[in-house]
């Protein structure tokens, strides 16, 4: 299961003005979560933006109540962070890694700018009687085939910061990488909230067979946001002898005030004379060409970092599958012309579309055997959370069979 259950913290009425007062209070909405939970009673769960005083007032002690082992992590500079929960009869843990996706971390020899994080435990089966047998017992302790890699994270959130999020996905695949050699032949299961919809480059090169080849609408939008603001001139280093264009300039016997940014025209060019032109259109020449140099080594650079996240995403890991990468299929209502496949929507706002995944290995073992349908689109209306719904998100969950233990998970 995975599920982003809103952090109250970030509830502000402005973003949710639809809702009504007792669907943005902290108690029913936790309560609403704590009841879907107890109800769907998944065998591991992830969750996003776990806010850290919900967590230790409510869920961690109702959770563990209910028979389960938490960990949760979080950034000193953010009031939530992610969690795993497993069943202690099904599972315990081996091992565990907290992955802080900020500046002390480099994916391509760059620092990240970011400031989020990922969750990853091994988990490994009790032996014990498995499901539907009687006095069969699942592979012993140390059988390398009889545990499972999960993760949990909530990836950096702005719309247009498709190139940090890529640099958090290498870094993440990395870090299930190394607890893969770590484990060999535990499948991985990665849960959260990517912050992406299915149609950008993240998802494409997260799923599908290599080589992946990109749109241009889905290159484009990886490259850095910064490179918006190319354009801004420096003005203090447009003129080489010194001088300020918003002073008075006095040519022959008329006199004029411009400024730096403003455009001369030709009435005015021809009203001050041949010398006040040149003098006027070569400062701006300079200006102009200064401008056009920097966009240029801008973009060269900007793309060389872009091929470069993008090159090493496709050499270094391999394609996972989305459990309800079909789901559209099994239920129309779902169906969007913007992708294939995924839901339309996992998060029901003012801005509604798909951004909550589980992803998985099927090369060792692990198959889907079933996905959570999702809610009506009229019990989410007007939008989430509501009376019914304790988050902005849908939960998803999804049911493998495990083949190396002949089990199966929830």
């Amino acid at each position: 299961m995975s599920y982003n259950i809103l952090c109250q913290k970030l509830i502000r009425r402005d973003l949710f003005k639809y809702a009504s007062k007792s669907s943005l209070r902290m108690k029913p909405r936790k309560e609403r979560v704590a009841r879907e939970i107890r109800h769907l009673n998944p065998d591991i769960m992830c969750l996003q933006e776990v806010g850290t005083e919900e967590w230790y007032q409510t869920f961690e002690p109702q959770l563990k109540s209910s028979g389960y082992e938490s960990r949760i992590y979080q950034s000193l500079r953010k009031a939530h962070g992610v969690s795993i929960s497993w069943k202690t009869d099904r599972f315990h843990i081996v091992d565990t890694v907290q992955l802080a996706m900020d500046s002390s971390l480099e994916v391509c020899g760059e620092k990240l700018s970011t400031d989020n994080v990922a969750l990853i435990t091994v988990l490994r089966m009790v032996p014990g009687p498995r499901s539907g047998t009687s006095g069969d017992t699942l592979p012993e302790d140390n059988d390398d085939s009889s545990g499972v890699i999960v993760s949990s994270t909530h990836l950096f959130w702005r719309p247009t910061a498709c190139f940090e999020r890529l640099q958090q996905q290498i870094a993440l695949l990395g870090a299930l990488d190394t607890m893969k050699k770590k484990y060999p032949g535990y499948p991985v299961i990665s849960c959260g909230d990517y912050n992406t919809t299915p149609d950008d480059a993240g998802y494409d090169l997260m799923t599908k067979s290599r080589p992946v080849s990109l749109s241009e609408f889905q290159f484009d939008n990886l490259f850095p946001r910064h490179s918006e603001n190319f354009n801004k001139a420096d003005e203090s280093s447009d003129d080489s002898d010194g001088s300020d264009d918003k002073t008075s300039k006095h040519v022959g016997s008329k006199s004029t005030s411009t400024s730096s940014g403003s455009l001369v025209s030709y009435a005015n060019i021809a009203s001050i004379g041949t010398d006040a032109e040149t003098d006027e259109l070569r400062r701006k020449r300079r200006r102009l060409e200064k401008e056009a140099q920097r966009a240029e080594e801008l973009l060269q650079n900007d793309t060389r970092r872009v091929q470069t996240l993008v090159e090493t995403f496709q050499k270094s890991f391999q394609p996972m599958r989305s459990c309800y990468g079909t789901y559209a299929d099994l239920d129309p209502s779902y169906r969007t012309t913007q992708w294939d496949g995924e839901p339309i929507f996992t998060n029901y706002t003012a801005w509604k579309g798909t951004l909550d995944y589980i992803f998985y290995t099927p090369q060792c073992g692990l198959e889907v055997r079933q996905v959570m349908s999702l809610p009506t689109v009229d019990s989410m209306k007007p939008g989430l959370p509501n009376e019914v719904f304790g988050s902005d998100h849908v939960s998803i969950l999804a049911r493998f069979d495990f083949k190396p233990a002949n089990s199966t998970l929830i």
